[in-house]
């Protein structure tokens, strides 16, 4: 009896420690993988909540900045304002020559008033586009020289032919009325002026489009410091 109240007493005794043991053990366990996590990956980790934070932050700002301002872009803001002159004579031109050849089959005196203001119009934004509002360039490349060039070429002959179609067409209204002939010559004329002004297009297109001057104020001199072309 003696013998059995032992061996139970030393099983107890036995587990207790065991069990002491184990939870010792689980202790420093524990604690060693807190040495071995590396400092600088807690760091790192930090460092980049802060700046995913951050970043958010700039995002709210950009957003709210950008519903803040204004969509449409003010006059000061475009390095050049080629682009916003040249539209009108091109289709101003182009509508006048079409409606002068109307004009050959119906001779009406309302329709040359309308043609002649047309041109009149497109020669004057010709003008004001090719001299006034014509964009200074620098640095190009070999290529673009050579389309700025073809482009210039054609605006000058718009502006000569535009000029001198308004002139016929002056005529046309006070000297030679109803004349078919004359608007014929007026019309040869102002067809010419047509097809320079979408040649000039074409070329101003090519320089955007493919070769780059213009978009952002790329290849372009600011406005007061430009002097050649």
């Amino acid at each position: 009896m003696k013998r059995t109240v032992f061996l139970f007493i030393f099983s107890i005794l036995s587990l207790v420690v065991q069990s002491q043991e184990n939870h010792e053990n689980h202790e420093h366990s524990s604690e060693n993988q807190g040495q071995i996590l590396d400092p600088d990956t807690i760091t790192t980790h930090t460092e980049l909540h802060a700046a995913e934070n951050d970043g958010q932050t700039k995002i709210q700002k950009e957003n709210k900045n950008s519903e803040k301002n204004s969509v449409k872009a003010n006059l000061d803001d475009f390095p050049n304002l080629h682009p916003l002159v040249v539209h009108f004579p091109i289709v101003l031109l182009l509508i006048g020559a079409i409606l002068q050849l109307i004009q050959l089959f119906l001779l009406k005196r309302n329709m040359d008033w309308v043609i002649f203001l047309m041109v009149g119009f497109g020669f004057i934004g010709a003008y004001i586009a090719g001299q006034y509002a014509h964009p200074h360039t620098h640095e190009l490349t070999a290529m673009a020289k050579k389309v700025l060039e073809q482009h210039d070429k054609y605006a000058d002959w718009t502006i000569w032919s535009s000029a001198a179609a308004a002139t016929l067409k002056l005529v046309s209204l006070f000297l030679l009325k109803k004349n078919r002939i004359f608007e014929v010559v007026v019309f040869l004329v102002l067809a010419f002026a047509a097809y320079s002004v979408s040649e000039a297009g074409h070329y101003g297109a090519q320089l955007v489009y493919i070769e780059g001057v213009g978009p952002q104020g790329e290849y372009l001199e600011p406005e007061e410091e430009g002097h050649s072309h």
